[in-house]
């Protein structure tokens, strides 16, 4: 099969870096979300609030990493199109196929939690 990185090479190779930077950011707003989590958490369990206080901490933290987690996939989702189109094949498809389908999922899940998080 063709693929892009064949026939451009010069853009390829400035398109590989985007999606290296790309990927960072994602790594970065995993990180992110880690850590407005642990000062939601840190905060409610160092204040010694009461129980119910640090399960509202606790709560959102959650929501938070929640957030940060899915705006990490799908930008994670957007580094692997890129990828798929450069290097185009039936098995970068199916990979692709297979890591957005796995990321739905785990959406989906993150998603229907932070419902449930919000109304508490």
């Amino acid at each position: 099969m063709l693929a892009l990185s064949d026939n451009l090479s010069g853009i390829a190779a400035a398109l590989e870096w985007v999606v290296i930077a790309i990927e960072l950011f994602a790594i970065a707003i995993f990180i992110l979300g880690v850590l407005r989590f642990s000062v939601w958490f840190i905060s409610g369990a160092a204040l010694r609030r009461d129980a119910h206080e640090r399960s509202h901490q606790l709560n959102r933290g959650r929501l938070a990493l929640g957030r940060h987690i899915l705006a990490g996939l799908d930008v994670l989702i957007v580094a692997d199109l890129i990828r798929t189109v450069l290097h185009f094949s039936l098995d970068t498809v199916a990979l692709l196929g297979g890591l957005v389908l796995i990321r739905a999922v785990i959406s989906l899940i993150l998603e229907h939690e932070i419902r449930a998080l919000e109304k508490e």
